[in-house]
């Protein structure tokens, strides 16, 4: 920057701020030059300086459930780039695909090809909605909120889209609304997106109306429906009664700290939908395609949706989506309603035929599940002693950790003690994530076949933060 450093930092304000964050981390020489780097060019915007205390570490490479630094530091990678790496990094396996399709085609626009039509047909037997079903095509997570949200707005005829709080279905204009959780909103100002979109109470078994600490449980969704049956409301008085075309949730809530909700939430959320008329669309952008211990999340309440959305861990560390619905949804429009110039990549289609047919099969989800179970119960372990721990979430490896200041009244941890529980376990070679309600929550994403020793390893370093945690902030 030379002589002109000075004005550039007016240009850039919060400058010293990054910086005292990437030279006070404990990160070495090369990561720290790269994250200076990071700083100057990229905007402050990013969502690694909200997820990381300091700064997030420069990822060089990845082996398995390893990842490395630029400095050669290893990490155990309990986030699995949000619930998109699903068998870990550089998989020779995922490798080979891209390799041979890159030789033969790499993108042709939105149109079809051959690993397209084999993905649109594999993606509808295996979807789990009955009769004919169709596909249609993004890029993003949000492309498929988007898709799917304009399918059941344009078949209905009908604005309203309702969705729980703290649910997370993206973070473009036409998603943002519709993710009912805090921090996202004021980035959108003065125009927010804010349309014909409503939201009801997400319920969980830990946190009851009643405590000191309060949650929602699933007399909630009764209050919600005598809303509905109502007709003071914006939802109502509109054709065949009500204004509303689908009812969007995650099976499980991901985003806001990897809550499990009470089995029979969906079955609920299936009755009003029948009751009222309204369509049903699941998003299974993090909880889909095995991470739960089945193909889809939404299968363990028993239910059968409308419309389910994917992502992620479809493409293999590839971009691609897909909603994938009920034939006439994807019917009652005409030829070029949608268009994105990289929906179904070749090289991401190809990968997405081979994760499908892993995840999908009886082995990959019995070895998900024993997976999960070796993690829960190193999990109990640590619960047994270490008051900080107060709930575990967890359904396959899909796991959440409630941490909390009294295990008896349930007070969560100030948002500052959980932040030095991910800074600690950063420093100790752990990666992870951390959110929640209360700011209190981690969400451990490790890949669905994570190697047991590795398993032991994160405990061991967990053992070790939350002695420290509990030593430093009085806990116990």
């Amino acid at each position: 920057m030379g002589k002109n450093v000075k004005q550039w930092q007016r240009a850039n304000p919060g400058w010293d701020h990054f910086m005292k964050r990437v030279q006070t981390s404990a990160y070495g020489p090369k990561t720290k030059a790269l994250a200076e780097k990071y700083a100057r060019y990229e905007s402050f915007g990013n969502v690694g300086w909200g997820m990381f205390g300091e700064v997030p570490p420069i990822i060089e490479r990845g082996d398995g459930s390893y990842l490395f630094d630029a400095d050669g530091k290893k990490y155990i990678d309990m986030l699995s780039s949000l619930s998109v790496s699903q068998f870990g990094h550089n998989i020779p396996e995922i490798n080979q695909i891209i390799a041979q399709q890159s030789q033969k085609l790499i993108h042709h626009f939105d149109f079809p090809h051959p690993e397209r039509v084999k993905l649109s047909e594999k993606l509808c037997r295996l979807s789990g909605i009955g009769g004919d079903s169709k596909v249609a095509f993004g890029v993003t997570g949000s492309d498929a909120i988007e898709l799917a949200v304009r399918a059941a707005r344009y078949f209905t005829g009908k604005p309203y889209i309702l969705t729980p709080y703290g649910d997370y279905h993206g973070f473009t204009y036409g998603t943002a609304a519709l993710s009912g959780k805090g921090g996202l909103r004021q980035y959108f100002y003065p125009v927010t997106p804010t349309a014909a979109v409503e939201y009801f109470y997400f319920p969980h078994e830990y946190r009851k109306p009643d405590d000191e600490f309060p949650g929602f449980g699933m007399e909630t969704l009764k209050t919600f429906e005598r809303l509905l049956e109502g007709g003071e409301n914006v939802m109502s008085s509109g054709v065949d009664g009500n204004n509303v075309a689908a009812v969007l949730v995650e099976p499980f809530q991901s985003s806001a700290g990897y809550y499990v909700p009470p089995r029979e939430y969906l079955g609920e959320i299936r009755r009003i939908c029948n009751k009222f008329g309204f369509i049903m669309i699941v998003d299974e952008i993090q909880t889909g395609l095995g991470r739960s211990g089945k193909l889809w999340a939404y299968e363990h309440s028993g239910i059968e949706p409308d419309i389910i959305c994917i992502s992620k861990a479809l493409g293999g560390g590839l971009p691609i989506s897909a909603a994938v619905g009920r034939a006439e949804y994807f019917s009652a429009w005409g030829p070029a309603s949608h268009i994105n110039t990289q929906a179904g990549n070749v090289l991401a289609c190809a990968t997405a035929n081979y994760i499908l047919d892993k995840v999908s099969s009886r082995q990959c989800l019995e070895k998900v599940n024993q997976t999960g179970a070796h993690l829960l119960a190193g999990l109990k372990a640590l619960q047994d002693r270490h008051p900080i721990i107060g709930w575990i979430d967890n359904v396959g490896v899909y796991t959440g950790i409630e941490l909390v200041k009294n295990r008896q009244t349930k007070e969560p941890v100030p948002a500052e003690v959980a932040a030095f529980v991910r800074d600690e376990a950063v420093r100790q070679g752990l990666i992870f994530e951390r959110g929640g309600y209360y700011a209190s929550r981690i969400s451990l994403i490790p890949a669905l076949h994570m190697p047991i020793e590795v398993i032991d390893e994160a405990m061991a370093i967990f053992d070790r933060v939350f002695t420290v945690t509990e030593d430093k902030y009085n806990i116990g």
